[in-house]
């Protein structure tokens, strides 16, 4: 394996995380996830985080190995579909006072989850582009 894997759980509650060692991911993985929310399996080499750190680890194993491959139902599509319709900054996970950059930043990170490429939902990216268009590429116009 050459590309580290995120496959979430049908519920959407966790993330089984395989990828080649690497001890600094290792370490980036036991300081963004709490100890009693991340599990290892020696046998397999496979570690399983809860949900809402694995963003958290997606952006570690990007930013080593490039290229992360994700599987299954949530890929954080869950959250979005669920907050499609409502406000652009939950859907963003972003307060209004958030610059621009920061909105940026955010919008194209949850579009790499999100994405039907990568395992994503449409409806998700649909909604997260929805989001973004009200607050990103309408924000410069208030100002």
């Amino acid at each position: 394996m050459n590309v580290p894997l995120i496959h979430w759980h049908t519920d959407g509650s966790a993330a089984d995380i395989t990828f080649p060692f690497d001890a600094f991911v290792v370490g980036e993985l036991k300081r963004a996830v709490p100890a009693p929310l991340r599990t290892y399996d020696p046998d397999s080499k496979t570690w399983t985080v809860a949900g809402r750190y694995v963003h958290a680890v997606y952006h570690v194993l990007d930013r080593v190995f490039g290229e992360v491959e994700v599987e299954g139902a949530r890929s954080g599509a869950a959250d979005h579909r669920q907050r499609a319709g409502g406000d652009p900054y939950e859907v963003l996970h972003l307060l209004p006072s958030a610059p621009d950059e920061v909105v940026t930043v955010v919008y194209r990170t949850l579009a790499r989850l999100c994405h039907p490429d990568c395992g994503g939902e449409h409806d998700a990216m649909v909604a997260l582009n929805q989001a973004y268009d009200a607050i990103g590429g309408g924000r410069n116009d208030q100002r």
